[in-house]
């Protein structure tokens, strides 16, 4: 069943696990099986896309990957952030993503642009607003490119699916957790054959800017703090313990788990925490943090792997 996205993402912000796929069998980077072509060239833009816009918007970015015809993003979205920004710069933050305005290259043109943004109170507000929503930063990764790959296939029409996918991050574990699965993605495609050698991933990139006995933060600037204490070593250790897990659930779960120790916590982090291929839950959390979420969404139940929460 389809929901409307404002019951998908809160106003007052939070953190989310986004997912956007394309169409058919179009390929978004790697090689087409099909023709033997070769899209890697794409994979680098669009990194370096959200790498760019996670600055601009009011996005705290924890994670992404670049699959052959899909990516992940793990973020936080932070209206008290833009609440922050000074009209003009909220208007020059627009001119940045804008086509229309980044198009211009004559510095007094875009400051009379500028000027016009400014002179319209309401305008302003609209894009406040904007640079602090998770559908308008999702539209900005996926429209050049869409238009990009287009032109370059030498055809027309839709290239991304009519939606992303959205899922609310409830609390620590289920952050990490998504965290954990998108650095994971070239793994279990067998892209790579362990997760500190897969690039385009935010774990790649992390190990080109962090210390292994730092703790980790947002990637973007100005690095926030995440929601858990995890050094880059601790996270390594607890996405290679991960997979380990999956193929034996058996196994003692990782000390650096933030979860409670008991003979369950291993199942409980790879069968419910962890995200499943194919099985996109609206939120994920602790089974109390579900409660609260469809109570706050006026639902009387939520569906998780397998089975429903009911209030």
């Amino acid at each position: 069943m389809t929901y409307p996205r404002a019951h998908l993402i809160n106003p007052e912000g939070g953190v989310y696990h986004v997912c956007s796929r394309c169409v058919r069998r179009a390929w978004l980077c790697g090689t087409d099986e099909l023709t033997g072509y070769n899209f890697d060239h794409r994979r680098d833009w669009l990194e370096q896309r959200i790498l760019k816009l996670a600055d601009v918007f009011a996005i705290d970015l924890y994670g992404y990957a670049v699959m052959s015809n899909h990516y992940h993003i793990v973020l936080r979205v932070d209206p008290a952030k833009v609440a922050r920004w000074s009209n003009e710069e909220v208007a020059e933050r627009w001119q940045f993503v804008c086509p229309s305005y980044s198009k211009l290259e004559d510095r007094k043109l875009r400051e009379l642009h500028k000027r016009a943004l400014l002179e319209d109170t309401e305008r302003v507000l609209e894009l406040r607003q904007r640079l602090a929503s998770l559908s308008w930063f999702m539209r900005f990764i996926n429209e050049p490119l869409a238009r990009l790959a287009n032109n370059e296939d030498n055809c027309t029409g839709r290239f991304w699916e009519g939606r992303f996918k959205s899922q609310q991050l409830l609390d620590e574990n289920a952050i990490l957790a998504a965290m954990v699965y998108v650095d994971l993605n070239p793994v279990r495609a067998d892209i790579a054959n362990d997760v500190t050698e897969a690039k385009y991933t935010s774990l790649h990139k992390r190990l080109t800017q962090s210390q292994d006995d730092k703790p980790l933060t947002a990637i973007n600037p100005p690095h926030a703090a995440l929601p858990f204490d995890y050094t880059l070593a601790d996270y390594i250790e607890l996405a290679h313990w991960t997979v380990s897990a999956q193929q034996h659930k058996q196994s003692e779960p990782s000390k650096r788990i933030p979860l409670h120790k008991s003979s369950q916590s291993t199942l409980l982090w790879i069968d419910h925490y962890l995200p499943t291929p194919g099985h996109w839950q609206r939120a994920n959390g602790s089974f109390q943090a579900l409660k609260d979420y469809a109570r706050d969404i006026g639902q009387r139940w939520i569906k998780t792997r397998s089975l429903h929460l009911h209030q």
